[in-house]
């Protein structure tokens, strides 16, 4: 397998640990040749400095949903760490892909010109084989079997997918914010697609609040938070917006919004949790209920709703109990 490093050796402050027990964290960064062609995925990885006993249990990657990057919000520090600090702090090998065309990684050739002189860029079956070769690289680099396959949104629909397909790959399974069937959007309805979508930076605040209750938006982003993530996202913005594939747009109205499931939680036998916030409109408490419902193949199945938190509960003010709450379903022993 070949791959190339970029950077290595960082060493992080510490937080939320006594110091005596707290390990130093290495953030390392590497650019990984795809399945296809002339394209390559960055990958970010952190770890506990003395790293020396890989575990399937404590390998972990994270898959990103249709709009935002891997690295750019599971490793945003804010307060001090991102959800990457807070497992490697805790002893685990934490791993962030940026799937083709979006982050670091490669924009397939059809993101560089305009976005009506193609149809929709990286659709699921395209960004599910950048997740199988982040998965094959991960694996390969520690020497272990299987590993923890975290999912946001678009990535929790991959990460099922996956895990229902490649069952011997994967350890346990986290589906947070996850995509089901959905009767508000059609595709009569909708625009013509082009490859790509640009996402403008300064309506992000807006939409990230609109179905949040009056009295609580103030304080649901802390001070300084929303900047925070805008300047980590602006490191990619094109005129103050990103430019996005619309592969997974494509793929909502031609499977989800027609009725049809991409794929089958039935098939998953990993040891699952499915996590979501009171507030999540994009992909609202009763999708992930449904998804819940036919995890019946998973040995353990758990749901978790947080109070006062939406779609992008990763970055709000409570965001430690979402990381709590995957830390303990990771830590957790589910031996008779």
């Amino acid at each position: 397998m070949r791959w190339m490093l970029v950077a290595a050796g960082v060493l992080l402050a510490l937080w939320g640990l006594p110091a005596a027990a707290a390990p130093n964290v290495v953030a390392e960064e590497f650019q990984v040749e795809a399945k296809d062609d002339g394209i390559l995925l960055h990958i970010r990885n952190k770890h506990p400095e003395d790293y020396y006993d890989a575990k399937p249990g404590r390998t972990v990657l994270f898959v990103h949903g249709a709009t935002f990057p891997g690295a750019a919000t599971f490793d945003l520090a804010l307060d001090g760490t991102s959800w990457m600090d807070f497992l490697a702090r805790r002893g685990y090998d934490v791993y962030a892909l940026d799937i083709r065309g979006y982050g670091k990684s490669t924009r397939p050739p059809e993101m560089n010109g305009a976005a009506e002189a193609h149809g929709p860029a990286v659709d699921g079956m395209v960004a599910l084989r950048d997740v199988s070769k982040a998965v094959d690289f991960v694996l390969s680099r520690r020497g272990v079997e299987r590993l923890v396959l975290v999912g946001w949104s678009w990535g929790a629909t991959l990460a099922g997918r996956y895990a229902s397909e490649a069952s011997n790959r994967v350890e346990r399974l986290v589906l947070y914010a996850p995509q089901w069937l959905r009767d508000d959007v059609a595709a009569a309805d909708a625009p013509k697609l082009g490859a790509w979508r640009a996402v403008k930076l300064d309506g992000l605040r807006e939409r990230w609040l609109r179905e949040v209750p009056e009295k609580e938006r103030r304080d649901l982003i802390p001070q300084g938070w929303m900047t925070a993530w805008l300047a980590a996202l602006g490191t990619r913005a094109e005129d103050g917006a990103l430019k996005v594939p619309n592969g997974a747009v494509a793929d909502t109205l031609a499977s989800w919004a027609a009725g049809k499931p991409w794929w089958n939680p039935e098939r998953v036998s990993a040891p699952t949790l499915v996590v979501q916030g009171e507030w999540d409109m994009e992909t609202p408490p009763a999708m992930g209920l449904s998804v819940f419902a036919r995890l019946t193949g998973a040995p353990v199945r758990r749901y978790v709703m947080i109070g006062e938190a939406t779609h992008t509960l990763l970055l709000e003010k409570n965001r430690h109990h979402l990381f709590r709450a995957v830390h303990g379903f990771l830590e957790e022993s589910f031996a008779p």
